[in-house]
């Protein structure tokens, strides 16, 4: 979703089509929540469909 968005995400895992997510504070998880649907897209358009079902994202530093 671009470079302000990624420097402040880091994927953690991919497990049973959810892609884990850690944001360094609060605000970034709101924000991700809020772009899920696009980024669902996006994962799909990179990793194929069904591949990412839904994101799960917690807080925590990278």
């Amino acid at each position: 979703m671009g470079e302000r968005v990624a420097a402040h995400t880091h994927p953690v895992r991919l497990s049973n089509g959810a892609l884990v997510v850690s944001v360094d504070e609060p605000g970034w998880a709101t924000q991700l929540r809020f772009l899920e649907a696009d980024l669902l897209r996006r994962c799909a358009d990179v990793a194929g469909p069904g591949s990412v079902t839904r994101i799960e994202v917690k807080v925590g530093r990278k």
